[in-house]
């Protein structure tokens, strides 16, 4: 009874010994920096000012003090946002960005000492050249294109533009069609669907420091998509030279493929060249001359997976006003040379494919002829690598949309 009792007094002093280190542990503690504060640090100087794109470059000299970690400049955007910029005490520069106009601003240079502590601030004044998002705005281009219109603009410094494409709906209320991001040096989008009546397109551009662009429009105010329609297959023939094939091409007939499979608008048959031809090329006769627009390319479903076996991945596209009559490629106008890309992204297994990547290989992989008002009778596919690196391809549709020649 006694050796209870005490057994039972232990576990209660236990227990008020866990609870207080509980309590304990959950007392608020104040952080402090690592290093102690050796005071306020020595601001920077023989302060230089380049200015830049958008902003400016300042250089600086570090006071001769080992407690210097950092150098940070605080400034205001023309938007009103509030920036910090930062350098370590390797750095002998600091980059400012993100203005929108050519108008004088002011910069607050600070040293950080290893505790955090500010040193009096430098002001340092600067007027950026023109930004780049500015540039690009006064290089838009907004223009009719098949089925709707085309957007276009220079980025000469390659930043990150996103872009959003307006369009005009059945109400007059313009509407959002599509956002895109860019840093490529020439932009460049297309937006399709829409009937060759005039509507409204614009176009808003923005950077990565929130500036805005007003809504851009093309010049007066509206544009006439281009009419657009599908070439008609029954019109088309595999191109020979005196029954035989143009010198260069091959035929597609292996492993029960058929040349004119690859365009009888039935995704179930196939064209199949033979292992070891690539790269290989055959060539279209469209009957009668016309302006292209877009060609869209559909798989076989092999095994029950697309982006496999023979299944077409790089093509490269050819066109000739005329009946080619050596089968040299000197005869011929490369128009397109396009790479099939999973919209998930993933390259390596063939079978890692999500519904996104399903179904677009179900609705066809398109690639856009550049605009051109040529018009083109013949059209040479070189197809150059298939997936899986199979020495083969087996394209199972070939569409293409246009305008026929008056």
């Amino acid at each position: 009874m006694i050796h209870d009792r005490f057994h039972m007094k232990a576990i209660d002093l236990l227990l008020a010994v866990l609870v207080a280190l509980f309590f304990y542990s959950c007392e608020e503690k104040q952080l402090e920096p690592i290093n102690e504060s050796k005071g306020k640090p020595a601001p920077v100087s023989d302060v230089v000012v380049m200015y830049a794109p958008g902003g400016a470059i300042i250089s600086f000299k570090l006071p001769a003090d080992d407690d210097v970690l950092a150098v940070k400049a605080v400034y205001t955007l023309s938007n009103g946002q509030k920036r910090e910029a930062i350098t370590s005490f390797y750095g002998d520069n600091i980059l400012i960005e993100g203005y929108n106009d050519t108008n004088e601003h002011e910069a607050l240079l600070y040293t950080v000492s290893r505790s955090q502590v500010l040193s009096d601030p430098v002001l340092v004044k600067f007027t950026p050249q023109e930004s780049p998002l500015s540039k690009a705005i006064k290089s838009v281009e907004i223009a009719s294109d098949f089925g709707g219109a085309y957007y276009s603009w220079k980025n000469l410094y390659n930043v990150l533009l996103t872009a959003e494409m307006l369009v005009e709906d059945d109400n007059g209320i313009m509407q959002t069609a599509r956002i895109a991001t860019s840093n490529l040096e020439t932009a460049f989008f297309r937006i399709r669907g829409y009937e060759p009546v005039p509507r409204r397109f614009g176009l808003v551009l923005k950077d990565n420091w929130d500036n805005v662009s007003d809504t851009i429009y093309p010049d007066g105010g509206t544009i006439t998509p281009l009419h657009e329609t599908t070439l008609d297959k029954k019109f088309w023939s595999i191109y020979k030279i005196d029954g035989g094939y143009l010198p260069g091409d091959f035929t597609f007939t292996n492993w029960e493929g058929r040349d004119e499979y690859m365009f009888d608008d039935d995704l179930n048959t196939f064209g199949h060249s033979y292992s070891g031809s690539l790269p290989v090329s055959i060539t279209i006769d469209l009957g009668k001359p016309a302006i292209l627009s877009r060609v869209t390319f559909f798989q076989r479903l092999q095994s029950g997976v697309y982006y496999g076996w023979g299944n077409p991945r790089r093509i490269i596209v050819y066109g000739s006003k005329v009946a080619p009559t050596t089968g040299g490629w000197d005869e011929w106008t490369q128009l397109i040379d396009y790479t099939i890309v999973k919209p998930s992204g993933t390259n390596d297994q063939y079978t890692v494919n999500t519904d996104e990547d399903r179904q677009a290989a179900l609705n066809g992989h398109e690639a856009s002829f550049p605009i051109s008002s040529e018009a083109y009778r013949y059209i040479r596919f070189r197809f150059m690598t298939s997936w899986e690196n199979r020495p083969y391809v087996h394209p199972s549709e070939i569409t293409i949309h246009g305008v026929y020649e008056e």
